[in-house]
């Protein structure tokens, strides 16, 4: 996959990422004891997610100008693994 459009997807994620903190934020500042409790679990998740992914831009974006080399397709696919596994953990 090329790097602009690994950048691009990143970005979506983020994007994507921050909505759901905001919404995992009113939950725990506005809902029920049960929401709450759900809110911290998934805001803690979320944060971790957020922190993975401006990680993730950063290096795309110092690795656009490199060429593409085994490991760099290595990090990438470990990149992607991990946040994978880290949703199905969360998630269930």
């Amino acid at each position: 996959m090329a790097y602009s459009t690994v950048r691009h997807e990143v970005i979506l994620a983020l994007a994507l990422t921050k909505d759901q903190i905001h919404d995992a934020d009113m939950a725990l500042a506005l809902g029920a004891d049960e929401e709450k409790v759900e809110a911290a679990g998934e805001l803690r998740f979320l944060l971790r997610r957020k922190a993975l992914l401006e990680t993730r831009l950063a290096e795309v974006d110092r690795r656009i100008a490199e060429h593409r080399t085994l490991f760099s397709w290595f990090r990438q696919e470990w990149f992607n693994l991990k946040l994978h596994v880290e949703s199905w953990i969360a998630h269930g």
